[in-house]
């Protein structure tokens, strides 16, 4: 999961917790306690949610029933975040194993988290493959490939260092798929830098955009397309 989705909430260590979260469980399963539990992924940014009935907890390992779909997202994904009525605050978990014919997932490594992503105005929707950009500052364009894109903001791999700084204004040329047509749609954005993170695959800038009705239509059409996609194929896998 990558690190923008949520931020760790640590109550008192993560060896506490860690024994808190599996005292809990325990707890639901060997009471038989009736709780509400729900599972979050982010299947290429789109949010994949359904219930999931505690089935067991072994050492440190939760069995779950799963809905189908969730089990696509959960063996692509590899980690899934964990609503619980037991517990005062979502975690994160690692998936151990996820079987779509048998409906089941065990889950590991828990953790309560801060869900980020819920906090956003508008859905980010990976794009695969990555479609060209341009980032043009103050100083030489740089080159990159859009990652994911919303109404509100974009995030570019840059082809080199972008020495850029956070609340800094840049001109960005993007290509936007048009998946109706199989083609693509060139946008001029005007934007300030979120923040800048530098990974192994190379620098990553993330950009805030400014509302524009022209842009704000071929992003729409684009996301709307893309979710009807990625359901389609979670459908077809589950």
């Amino acid at each position: 999961m990558e690190p923008y989705y949520y931020r760790e909430d640590i109550r008192k260590s993560l060896k506490d917790d860690s024994a808190e979260i599996a005292a809990g469980f325990r707890e639901i399963i060997k009471g038989g306690l009736r709780v509400q539990l729900k599972l979050v992924n982010y299947f290429k940014g789109l949010p994949i949610s359904y219930p999931a009935t505690p089935v067991d907890f072994t050492g440190t390992v939760l069995e779950l029933d799963v809905h189908p779909q969730q089990a696509v997202a959960l063996e692509q994904t590899g980690c899934t975040f964990v609503k619980c009525s037991y517990f005062d605050r979502p975690m994160l978990a690692d998936v151990k194993d996820a079987d779509v014919r048998r409906m089941m997932a065990s889950l590991a490594n828990f953790r309560f988290v801060e869900i980020l992503a819920e906090q956003r105005v508008s859905l980010r929707l990976k794009l695969e493959p990555p479609c060209d950009a341009q980032i043009i500052g103050d100083a030489e364009p740089i080159d990159g490939k859009v990652l994911d894109i919303s109404l509100g903001g974009v995030s570019i791999r840059a082809s080199r260092p972008s020495y850029l700084r956070e609340g800094k204004g840049a001109l960005l040329k993007v290509m936007v798929p048009n998946l109706l047509q199989s083609g693509e749609t060139q946008l001029e954005l005007r934007s300030k830098v979120v923040a800048v993170a530098r990974e192994e695959q190379g620098e990553v800038c993330r950009f805030s955009i400014e509302s524009d009705p022209h842009v704000e239509g071929v992003i729409s059409r684009f996301i709307f397309q893309r979710q009807v996609d990625l359901i389609r194929e979670l459908k077809e896998q589950s």
